[in-house]
């Protein structure tokens, strides 16, 4: 079995000495001004506090070294610059199945920065790339559409090695085991992906940007498992996840509404699936599948979806949008009265409702 590889880069690490370095410092801090005011960036100071608390638990002596952005963004992703600017994609909320695979996740981004990959990476990209690439590849990390030719140079640029990968993989294990979290975790996620994978209706999508910086997850899988296994023995005790559901709860409508969007409806399901295992509560389960096959159209959703809102809204604290989404379904298929009913629920659930004066009018149209 290989060994943990030590830390290269040392606690509350500042670049005195290497010109090019402390010249990357300067471009970098200007990047994440301009990060921290990005529309993109999630602000609500729970969610940040629980993500930046995780960090500072896997991180133990250099948690001072990190400023944590949680971005509004639907695919799987973290990543660590040279810096200790640490980002946090909103997709990777939606698909971990517990604190310990997120945990998994920070640790592995931690470890890079520890072994200086992130520092040898920004160096390869000064060589490399044009003035004014660290804010092109500030784009690319916050899921900014950048030109091909350019993607491709940065994605070049950024690879880690396999070497690389693998001991980031060993190092961020250590990581989180030392700091209580279950490190059979760090191969349960890779599993977890091949699943989502799997349940994909295009099975050669485009893949991610930053598909190409990492291993495949089968290979991930098969050596953290072998390697977790004969470090640390048989699955561990389960953790308590209470505080972990509590985020995910309070922060799933808007995750899954920005997952809907995707038009991935594959991978949606799988997810919807994932996340009733983990207690989504059923009503809400409900309405997101609705709201899915609303959104995707195909002969026989709007009945199906019709049909969802109908599960969703017998559900107790059902979401309010249930109702007045089921009204728009059936007003659209000429049930005006049954339409007018379910209208009329919704504003009793929602008097300040933001569109009221629409849903009143719909109650007063004559019928289509």
């Amino acid at each position: 079995m290989p060994a943990v590889p030590p830390a290269v880069i040392p606690p509350r690490y500042h670049p005195v000495q290497a010109r090019d370095e402390r010249g990357l410092w300067l471009e970098l801090e200007d990047y994440e001004k301009a990060l921290s005011r990005s529309a993109l960036r999630v602000r609500d100071r729970t969610l940040n506090d629980y993500v930046e608390g995780l960090v500072c638990k896997v991180a133990r002596d250099y948690c001072a070294d990190f400023r944590v952005y949680v971005m509004r963004n639907p695919s799987f992703n973290a990543s660590m610059t040279a810096n200790g600017m640490m980002q946090v994609w909103t997709g990777l909320l939606t698909r971990v199945g517990s604190e310990d695979e997120l945990a998994t996740v920070l640790g592995h981004e931690i470890a890079h920065y520890e072994r200086a990959h992130t520092l040898a990476q920004f160096r390869k990209m000064k060589k490399d790339m044009a003035v004014g690439s660290i804010f092109d590849f500030g784009l690319l990390m916050i899921g900014v559409p950048v030109p091909a030719g350019q993607m491709t140079a940065m994605l070049n640029v950024l690879a880690f090695s396999r070497d690389e990968e693998q001991e980031a993989d060993l190092l961020g294990a250590s990581l989180m085991a030392d700091a209580g979290f279950d490190p059979h975790a760090t191969y349960q996620i890779w599993r977890d992906l091949i699943d989502e994978d799997a349940h994909a209706e295009i099975k050669r999508e485009a893949p991610s940007p930053f598909a190409k910086t990492h291993p495949g997850s089968e290979v991930r899988a098969q050596t953290l498992e072998s390697w977790v296994s004969a470090t640390y023995g048989g699955a561990a005790p389960a953790r308590d996840q209470t505080q972990f559901k509590a985020i995910l709860a309070a922060n799933m409508d808007w995750l899954m509404e920005d997952q809907i969007k995707t038009g991935r409806y594959g991978r949606t399901e799988y997810l919807l699936s994932r996340q009733q295992a983990l207690g989504m509560a059923p009503g809400a389960q409900h309405f997101y599948r609705a709201q899915m096959l609303q959104q995707r159209g195909a002969p026989g959703d709007d009945a199906a979806a019709k049909q969802e809102y109908e599960l969703a809204i017998a559900e107790p604290a059902a979401p309010s949008r249930a109702f007045r989404n089921l009204g728009y379904l059936l007003w659209k298929a000429n049930e005006t009265a049954a339409a007018r009913t379910q209208f009329a629920r919704y504003l009793e659930v929602e008097p300040s409702a933001s569109d009221r004066a629409m849903i009143e009018s719909y109650m007063t149209a004559e019928a289509p």
